[in-house]
């Protein structure tokens, strides 16, 4: 077999790249405070903040994976980073929220072509036995990202250069975007494109507006105290996206591209992954209630907030390489994880309804819990892609980044609205403690749907 010979140098990049995703995640988390302060935001306006970037991301990153099917992975992935680049820039120039939120969503489409051509160039440009130590890499970038975004946003907001603050957090994308975007040109070829077809701008359309939908009632629902029409537009929410899946199908019955392949999502392996996949991804709801309760309650400084969430952040990162070193099946390596997440978040929760300050024994359960996430993110990434062939990789790549993001955005809107809704009802201590333990129950969903996963292994 002949590799492509720049194919590591090609990873650095790309890798590198896609860092900017989950970087800009965690460190805009960290400046939400301050961008409360400057523009008088609600906790609403701050969680669309948020949920805008995610849910675009997630709405359009498989048209980000067609995209690079279609015309190349480089010369989309390069796209990306220059879209990434002007949008980062226009939210640090926002004159109000509005136009953060607005820029915030071009900041997400901008991800959403960044992060599936990784995946797909991996399942493309290396052999099997070198797919699972490139796919631990990617998959630490997300552990480093947690590191990084909280000690960096700590630094950029406590250093006041220019007498700027939270706009760092947005400008320090702009070296990392022209390091790649000159990196890459150099390292990595332009896959062949394959026969020009359209693109189903329809279905990413309505898969867009049922997640909008879906998510906008249950951030505004507590400023609305849950009036009747929000539960109507959460149905309508729900309506949408069965009405986009239909609509899938309908296309692919007339031979047409779809947004997202139906036959995918019918194979029940992959499926019962991309449930795993999107529950475990409800620990967002830390980074965005831990930094605010930090600094809004504890009065820490960005540097000591920052420093509170590494013991989660450092096992994250270090999660995917121990995963070589232990010769468990990966059903066992996914039980192994979710054990450690649930306990990890159940032991937090505990500890804060009877405590209200971080001390030795929350960096020991952060620490138990960010383990368990770095260890389950690489497994059933990797079982994820190995269930389906090389033609569907984009497709597949974009689904997991689908449940990635939108397990993110649900994660952190139900456990932030949580969160907010009950600090008057119960005080900010247990408030947290109570929205921290909900992440460890939803995990049980992962556990259901991993023994589902392991009986229709066993029965083929």
């Amino acid at each position: 077999m002949n590799l492509y010979p720049k194919r590591w140098h090609a990873l650095g990049y790309l890798i590198a790249g896609a860092f900017l995703s989950p970087l800009d995640y965690f460190i805009v988390n960290m400046a939400l405070p301050s961008i409360q302060k400057a523009f008088r935001a609600s906790d609403q306006q701050l969680q669309m903040v948020i949920a805008i970037y995610g849910l675009t991301y997630a709405a359009l990153v498989v048209c980000g994976g067609r995209l690079g099917d279609l015309y190349g992975r480089k010369k989309i992935f390069t796209l990306g980073l220059y879209l990434f680049l002007l949008s980062s820039i226009a939210c640090a120039c926002s004159p109000d929220i509005g136009f953060l939120i607005i820029s915030r969503l071009f900041q997400g489409i901008g991800a959403s072509l960044l992060a599936p051509q990784v995946l797909a160039s991996i399942r493309i440009l290396f052999s099997t036995g070198e797919q699972p130590k490139a796919v631990s890499f990617f998959s630490s970038v997300f552990g480093l990202a947690s590191v990084a975004g909280q000690l960096l946003g700590g630094l950029l907001l406590n250093l006041h250069w220019m007498k700027l603050s939270w706009e760092m957090v947005f400008l320090v994308n702009v070296p990392i975007t022209l390091i790649c975007i000159t990196g890459i040109h150099f390292t990595m070829d332009n896959t062949p494109e394959e026969k020009k077809q359209s693109i189903d701008y329809r279905g990413a359309l309505l898969l867009i507006s049922g997640l909008l939908v879906l998510i906008c009632p249950l951030i505004f629902g507590q400023k609305y105290h849950w009036a009747w029409w929000i539960f109507g537009l959460i149905s309508l929410g729900l309506l949408l996206l069965i009405i986009f899946l239909k609509y899938e199908v309908q296309l692919q019955q007339q031979g047409k591209p779809v947004l997202i392949d139906p036959v995918l999502l019918r194979h029940r392996p992959f499926a019962l992954c991309l449930s795993v996949i999107f529950f475990y991804n409800f620990t967002s709801g830390l980074f965005i209630c831990y930094p605010y309760y930090l600094q809004q309650f504890l009065y820490l400084n960005p540097v000591e907030t920052g420093l509170a969430i590494i013991p989660y952040g450092a096992s994250f990162f270090l999660g995917p390489f121990l995963i070589p070193r232990i010769q468990y099946p990966p059903s066992a390596m996914i039980f192994l994880g979710l054990g450690f997440l649930i306990s990890g978040f159940s032991l937090t929760a505990l500890y804060f309804y009877f405590y209200q300050q971080p001390g030795f024994t929350t960096n020991i359960t952060l620490f138990l819990a960010g383990l368990g996430h770095g260890i389950i993110m690489p497994v059933i990434m990797r079982e994820s892609i190995s269930l389906v062939t090389k033609d569907k990789a984009g497709q597949a790549s974009g689904l997991i980044s689908i449940a990635i993001q939108v397990g993110s955005v649900t994660g952190g809107t139900v456990i932030g609205t949580l969160f907010f809704g009950t600090i008057e009802i119960f005080g900010f201590s247990k408030a947290f403690a109570l929205a921290i333990g909900m992440i460890a129950v939803f995990q049980v969903a992962g556990i259901f749907s991993t023994t589902q996963l392991l009986k229709y292994n066993k029965s083929l």
